[in-house]
């Protein structure tokens, strides 16, 4: 079996999108996924299978879908995965509630550094790692012209986590 963490993006953020994480909980154990728990309210799901990641994001997104009528973007990684997300961090001694990972559905084209380095500010390095790509707000996110035009810019789906919130998915994958 195989553990995976699928990050759902655009959950329950205002009025739209709005998920139950225990109806989330429900419709994956009734859908064929056992087990699987949850990390906040934001769509942090963890769970294990024997299928390949693309099946299982194909999978929990049609299962979303016919559930509960959402058509929502998500990303799939391996537990092994996100462990070298967290060991890759090129910001390790910033503020974990400041220093984001974007999950991206693929790896952006060649023109994408650009269109990020276009919003963002002096004081938020990045770094694109693959299919991840890793923001400092060392000021926050609150005001980001970045943080509110990422994934426009990056050009690909992308659903971002702080490293704190990837440190207790991994955990919870890990238990």
């Amino acid at each position: 079996m195989t553990v995976f963490a699928a990050f759902l993006r655009g959950v329950n953020l205002g009025p739209v999108n709005k998920l139950s994480m225990p109806a989330l909980r429900d419709a994956l154990e009734a859908g064929g996924f056992p087990g699987a728990k949850t990390y906040l309210n934001s769509g942090n799901v963890v769970l294990s299978c024997p299928r390949r990641a693309a099946t299982v994001e194909r999978e929990l997104a049609a299962l979303i879908r016919d559930t509960f009528g959402l058509d929502l973007d998500l990303t799939v990684r391996t537990l092994p995965e996100l462990r070298a997300v967290l060991a890759g961090n090129p910001f390790p001694d910033g503020n974990p509630s400041q220093v984001t990972v974007a999950f991206l559905s693929r790896e952006p084209g060649p023109e994408a550094p650009d269109r990020v380095q276009a919003l963002a500010a002096e004081h938020e390095p990045f770094v694109f790692a693959g299919r991840e790509i890793y923001v400092h707000y060392t000021q926050g996110l609150g005001q980001s012209v970045l943080a509110q035009r990422f994934s426009a810019a990056v050009g690909v789906s992308a659903t971002v986590r702080t490293i704190r919130t990837v440190e207790k998915v991994v955990k919870l994958a890990a238990d």
